[in-house]
């Protein structure tokens, strides 16, 4: 039997997610969170809890609980640095505790680049990485490396997933790569090398915008303006810090704790009709498949090129995800907000119809999932994963 549902995500919004903004982090934090007040029919006074944070963090005290309080002008119960996945069970265990009723998660980023290539946060300045000139996508390159190692994963089958998800952003007229493809395999492959085996198309895009979500009880959420969509259940582990250590397989020991939370749900892996992918980069989506156990360990490069197309049994980040659509430092919320607008029908492609929520399912125009019902939410797995599940009311 399904778990009951008491809490929801009841409001959603996102800022246009640009390349070069010129707006700061704190500006396109506070237009989400009105944004997604306003969809959800509450104001700040209805807020008691906050969690979420910005690049940069505002003010030399950045976002500590205070801080937080005081610049909102709201007294808040819950106040913590966390968005997507991690956030939303955060929330979740605190309103059904009775510690808060009503919880805004907001993030945005907005950065100037480093060189011209790369960002500030993909070159850290810590004592084991600066020196030997590593960033990011040299990082989880290595990683991906032991995978191929390991379990006979293909750059063909990691060039499979990254051009299915680029082609959901090339119909997303939201997304920065809007109409920057269609993608092949082939394109995927012959694209400029970041770091072996990752090439370009394989990467993250880097951009500014922010994004917020309202999560509330099950009892406020009914009295909204929006359909509520339900947080389920799900899981998350820290094992290590990661950007400091290069990333290694360490996560995939965390897939039992992982599956646990589909028995807590009353769910099944084979229910879930939307998985937003942490697609950071190639990496992500083959590894995520199998750390939430959807499929054994070494399996994911196969299961990802049967299984992740819009038509296929478990489609995968239709709004382009952080590949294509938007990846402004903090993309986690993005998951969350692509799965309530999939089951909400707000979907905007190029369907002639789609601002009416009329779709023609033609995969060369449109990006809506076929009548979703439940979907998981994924964060990263970056020395820590998290995962939440939610249902359409």
């Amino acid at each position: 039997m399904a778990k009951r549902r008491d809490v929801a995500i009841v409001g959603v919004y996102a800022t246009k997610q640009e390349r070069f903004s010129q707006r700061s982090a704190l500006s396109l934090t506070m237009e989400a969170i009105h944004g997604a007040l306003d969809d959800a029919g509450l104001t700040m006074k209805d807020v008691d809890g906050y969690l979420g944070f910005t690049f940069p963090a505002g003010s030399g005290m950045g976002v500590t609980d205070g801080n937080v309080a005081y610049q909102l002008n709201n007294p808040f119960g819950l106040v913590d640095r966390y968005s997507g996945a991690m956030a939303l069970l955060q929330a979740a265990a605190a309103i059904r505790e009775g510690l808060v009723e009503t919880v805004i998660i907001a993030a945005a980023g907005s950065r100037a680049t480093a060189d011209g290539r790369t960002v500030a946060w993909t070159r850290p300045e810590y004592e084991f990485t600066e020196w030997t000139g590593s960033m990011t996508p040299a990082q989880f390159a290595l990683q991906m490396r032991r995978h191929m190692h390991e379990h006979g994963t293909t750059v063909e089958q990691m060039a499979y997933g990254c051009a299915t998800v680029r082609n959901n952003g090339h119909k997303n007229p939201d997304a920065i790569m809007f109409q920057r493809g269609p993608y092949t395999v082939e394109d995927v492959l012959s694209a400029r090398m970041v770091a072996d085996p990752l090439t370009l198309l394989m990467c993250s895009i880097v951009n500014d915008g922010g994004n917020c979500m309202v999560v509330t009880s099950g009892e406020r959420a009914r009295a909204c303006k929006r359909p509520p969509v339900w947080v389920l259940s799900g899981a998350m582990e820290s094992r290590y810090t990661a950007y400091f250590e290069a990333p290694s397989l360490e996560m995939l020991k965390g897939r039992e704790k992982m599956m646990k939370a589909f028995g807590r749900a009353g769910v099944r892996h084979e229910d879930v009709d939307i998985v937003m992918i942490y697609d950071h980069f190639a990496s992500g989506l083959i590894m995520s498949f199998e750390g939430l156990g959807f499929c054994e360990i070494g399996e994911g490069g196969p299961f990802i090129v049967e299984n992740i197309g819009l038509d296929d049994k478990h489609p995968v980040c239709p709004d382009g995800g952080n590949l294509s659509f938007s990846h402004p430092g903090n993309p986690y919320n993005f998951k969350a907000i692509e799965i309530v607008r999939q089951f909400r029908g707000d979907v905007n492609d190029l369907c002639p119809q789609s601002a009416e929520g009329v779709h023609t399912y033609d995969r060369s125009i449109c990006r809506k999932v076929r009548d979703p019902k439940l979907a998981a939410c994924c964060g990263p797995m970056t020395g820590r994963h998290s995962f939440a599940i939610l249902a359409k009311d």
